[in-house]
């Protein structure tokens, strides 16, 4: 029985063909960046750089989350989704790592992180919205609420994720992600302004973001609703 569950289960070619070319020259762009910081981080050494670099690397394997689901699928749902959500994660993961991180926009303005986290939670509702109706696909037409509603869930989830990971960041490997000890990332905010406690800047700093990706999930959440019934 399990050797011909085994046996049946197929592995594809990755069908580069079927991607637009010009968001196949984008994706390859974004995961050469990604190496070339990843590289950069650990020839330049130190902690703050190994984790960068580490991150830099997850990043690239999220760069190749479409061909996963193409190769590895096996006739599922997994391999209806469309090209252009990896193109939309690419964009996040490359603004976010080259520009944000390497660049230093993180560090050196204020909005941009906010930004970063709407742009997010816009993205995976645009994600989540379609992954619903493709899920429910063999079962029959999926209704606007579900999927509506699956796509401001899957947003916040991934929001409640990312907390998670510099959470574990902070713990584990002392960065200071969360903003909750002082460093060069704390340098530009006036901690009289939240009690002059890093501790309550970092609370702030976390729901902040949560916010930030609620409202980019609602605004996708209703992109989707409207641009999927003007498409029928």
């Amino acid at each position: 029985m399990n050797q011909g569950v085994f046996m049946a289960y197929k592995i594809k070619k990755d069908p580069i063909n079927e991607i637009p070319k010009a968001q196949l020259v984008f994706w390859i762009i974004v995961r050469i960046s990604m190496l070339v910081c990843a590289t950069y981080s650990f020839i330049k050494g130190g902690r703050e750089n190994i984790v960068m670099g580490w991150e830099s690397i997850f990043c690239w394997i999220f760069t190749h989350l479409w061909d996963l689901f193409q190769i590895l699928g096996n006739g599922s749902f997994i391999e209806e989704v469309p090209p252009i959500a990896q193109t939309a994660l690419n964009s996040i993961i490359f603004v976010g790592i080259v520009f944000g991180s390497y660049i230093g926009f993180f560090d050196r303005f204020m909005w941009f992180d906010e930004a970063m986290h709407i742009l997010s939670g816009l993205a995976c509702a645009v994600f989540g919205y379609d992954f619903a109706v493709i899920i429910q696909r063999k079962k029959g037409k999926c209704a606007v609420t579900l999927a509506a509603m699956f796509s401001i869930m899957f947003a916040l989830s991934i929001a409640v994720g990312w907390e998670f990971y510099e959470f574990l960041m902070d713990t584990l490997h002392g960065t200071n992600l969360q903003l909750a000890n002082p460093g060069k990332e704390t340098a530009m905010f006036d901690l009289a302004k939240y009690h002059n406690e890093y501790g309550y800047l970092g609370l702030f700093d976390t729901m902040t973001d949560m916010m930030m990706n609620t409202i980019g999930g609602l605004i996708g959440m209703v992109f989707m609703i409207i641009y999927r019934k003007k498409s029928k």
